[in-house]
Order: C-alpha cells, then structure tokens, then sequence
C-alpha cells in the first residue's frame, strides 16, 4: 500500500489513481487589528488603572482633558506551555493574540478616551453597586458537561450583561470564575459546535471579554479571582489580564516547595466611601482543600489574613469578597442544604475565631456555587451573599425551610435564608443603614428583597 503523505511527488502523479493528499490542518484565525476592549479597574494600592486589549502592534495612547500618556504594556502575545496539572484530557498550548495594556488613571481626569471608547472617573462614593459570578459557559470532557454556548436560554451571561447594563451601576464585582470552555465541544452536538476552547485568547474572548465589552466601558470593576482562574486551568490568562498588580504580568511559574508565585495575590481594599470599603481576597488555589498545618502554603495562608485583619481596620466597615464562601450551604438535586465545604474555613477559624472574619465585616461575597443564597445570621457572623448564578450551568437547589434549620457551620444560626436557581445577577443600594440588596433574573424581573444593617440581614 502506498502511503501518498510520505511521496508527495508520487502524490501528485498517482491522483487519478485515486490517492490524494491528507487534508491540511485548519488554519488558526487571524489575530484580530485594533483595540478590542477596554476598561477600568481596581488594583492593589488602593489605586485605579485603565486596561486595554489590542491587536496592534503597539499599546494604545490614552487622552483625557488637558492629557495624554502612552499605555504600558504588560504582556505581549505569544504560545505558553499548557497549564500543568491540568486534568482534562485534552491539551495543547495556550494561545495569545493579544497585547495587554495598562495605565493609571490620571488624577485630574472626569473621562478618559481609548480610541473609540470612553470610560469615566470612579465614583468618589459608590451608591450602586452591581455583583455577578460563575459565568462563563462550561464546556468540561472530564465531567462530561457540555452547556449550549449558542443558545440564550441554555447560556444566557449575554442576557444577564444586558439587564445588567440597564441598572447603571457605579461599581461592577465579579466574584470569580470568568472561563469555562476548557475541552472542545464534541462532535453533532449544535449547542456548542465551532466553539473556542483551551485556555488562549479565542476562548477568553468567547466566555467573557465579547460578551462582556458594552458592561466594561460603562463602569469600573473590581476581579476576584475564581478557582477556574488558578494556575492549573486559566491562571496564564487572569495574570495578562485581569489580575490586581500592576506592571508586567505574573507569571504560573511555581515557587518554592511546590507553592506557585502566580496563585497567591495579597488582599487588598477598593475605598467605596469614608466610612466603607470592599476587601478583595484570592482564594482561587485554596478551593475545598486545606492545606496542612504549618505548610508553607498554610503560612502563606495565613499572611493573606494577616493582611485582611490589618486592611479592615482602615474602615468602620467593610465588605469581604472571596470566591470560596465559608458560610453557606451546597445545593443538591433534593435541595438538601449541606455546608459548603472551603478549604479556606480551617484558615479562617484559626485567624479570627467562630465569627470567622475580623471585626467591622459586615458582608461577605461569593461565587462558586451555581446559585444565588443570602444567609443572615441571629450569631455572630456577618451575613453571606453567594451569587453563582452568571450563567454557568445550575448545579441544583436548597430547600429555604430546611436550610433555616440547618447550620452552615456549627454555632453558624440562621434567621434569614434565600435562594433562587434562576440565572441572574445582585444589585447593592447604599442607604442611611447599611446596603439594599435586590436580586434579579436574567431578564430584570425582581427575585429578592433585602436590607443590611450592621452585619444584620432582614428580608
């Protein structure tokens, strides 16, 4: 048998005989020209900075009243080795194609301009602020999950953007977990099919920048990182984009004793008025393991909180974001509620006690679990806000009546529980008290009503 790949000039000849050439491989989409998103953020400091994505070669010149200064580039495009200690079955390298780009916001400036883009000063005091999570669409071989990307109903984070969009927020948070599209979507299934997917540009753009564009010129944003964003599954890009520090991006090199650099951040705080702020934690690596007692991860752990009790006590009170919540309950199909397991928990008892966060907490936020919960406490905790509810697949439901009976952790007593599975988004109203808490479906329809004062929830 003659094999045509290994003679091409027989190929050739040989065609009419009915041996052809093995197809070539499709060829990678163009990188795209020009600037494809821009926004503002909150970075460690406490500071804001202007972000860019670009195309071009070089980064963009940013103008405002009276100004202008060239941005700075803080990665350039390029293939990355695949993350290691990825565990789905497909790989291949991560691909770049875009040029990350950072300036601080000038101190004078009421607006800025990026191009065609213009994005305003944050807000001195911010009065609205909008939260979502999870909202990428998961595309998972390891677990045989694969959601309709292409279908609005099925994947609706677009859907979500756009209420979103029509709140006016001062201040958009993100509780984490922007990327899912992780394997390719299999042969014959339409939901998904042609869909970007690995850890590169095209699947970044796919899940989160594209849908996400007109929401991230209309407001600033503060990131928290998600276990979706940890060096082992999408780390490479959250560091070029997303991630607090400024300056060049970090890289997933590991560190010392097996403790990657590019998983921990420090915890920071973004001012929301003079008497509040919103405390930023990373807990993307930590997940629902704990590491063990004197570690060098568990000390590293430990410094993060450190840093959290030091930060809370710049405020009369604070807001606490971190991706893995301690104090709410799983779903489940039969909506048992069960606690919700954080490798964080242990960290935390050992740093603040039963309360598990310092004194002036009010009110934590959270992702990670596919639905929306509110948990008020008649202990001393502060209240818990989970909002899992972006878009990424539902994972199940709690029973309100049966959760009020339960304990998210012990000693943990309840006196106000909510949950809805509707995908959907949080918006927070300041009021002379505290905050308003309203939760939304995808389509703006109210789903929950609630008033934060101190660190007591009624709704």
């Amino acid at each position: 048998m003659i094999h045509c790949a290994r003679f091409p000039l027989l190929a050739a000849l040989l065609t009419l005989a009915g041996c052809a050439a093995p197809p070539a491989p499709p060829a990678e989409p163009p990188a795209p020209a020009g600037l494809q998103q821009a926004w503002v953020q909150a970075v460690a400091g406490p500071a804001w900075a202007v972000r860019a994505l670009t195309g071009d070669a070089t980064c963009p010149t940013l103008t405002w009243a009276g100004g202008s200064t060239a941005m700075q580039e803080r990665s350039v495009p390029g293939d990355e080795p695949a993350p290691p200690g990825n565990t789905q079955p497909e790989r291949k390298p991560t691909r770049f194609t875009l040029r990350a780009c950072e300036a601080a916001w000038p101190s004078d400036a009421v607006s800025v301009q990026l191009g065609d883009v213009t994005l305003q000063a944050p807000a001195a005091e911010v009065r609205r602020i909008l939260v979502i999570g999870d909202t990428g669409c998961r595309l998972k071989a390891s677990e045989r999950e694969f959601q309709p990307c292409d279908d609005a109903s099925g994947w609706p984070f677009p859907r979500v953007l756009a209420r979103a969009l029509a709140l006016a927020p001062d201040l958009v948070i993100h509780v984490g977990d922007y990327h899912y599209r992780e394997s390719p979507c299999p042969a014959g299934m339409a939901g998904c099919a042609g869909s970007p997917w690995g850890y590169g540009d095209d699947a970044w753009q796919a899940d989160f920048f594209q849908p996400a564009k007109a929401l991230l010129a209309a407001a600033p944003w503060v990131f928290v990182r998600g276990n979706h964003e940890a060096c082992s599954r999408a780390g490479q890009g959250w560091l070029r984009y997303l991630d607090a520090g400024s300056g060049p991006a970090r890289t997933c090199q590991p560190g010392a004793q097996g403790v990657s650099d590019g998983d921990f951040t420090p915890p920071f705080a973004v001012p929301l008025s003079p008497r509040s702020q919103l405390i930023v934690f990373d807990s993307a690596e930590i997940g629902s393991r704990t590491p063990a007692r004197g570690s060098p991860a568990w000390t590293r752990w430990r410094e993060q909180l450190d840093r959290v009790a030091e930060l809370s006590g710049e405020r009369a009170q604070s807001l606490f974001a971190a991706h893995h919540p301690s104090l709410a309950f799983s779903p489940s199909l039969l909506g048992l509620p069960s606690p919700a397991r954080s490798g964080l928990t242990p960290l935390l008892e050992d740093a603040f006690g039963q309360r598990l966060f310092p004194p002036g907490v009010q009110a934590t936020l959270h992702g990670h679990l596919h639905i929306h919960q509110v948990l008020g406490f008649a202990s001393n905790q502060p209240a818990s806000l989970v909002v899992g509810n972006g878009g990424s697949a539902a994972s199940g439901r709690i029973n309100a009546a049966a959760a009020l009976n339960a304990e998210p952790r012990p000693g943990a007593r309840l006196e106000t529980f909510q949950s809805h599975t509707e995908f959907g988004m949080t918006l927070l109203t300041a009021t002379p008290q505290g905050w308003k808490l309203r939760a939304f479906n995808a389509l703006g329809q109210p789903l929950a009503s609630c008033n934060l004062a101190g660190q007591k929830l009624r709704c």
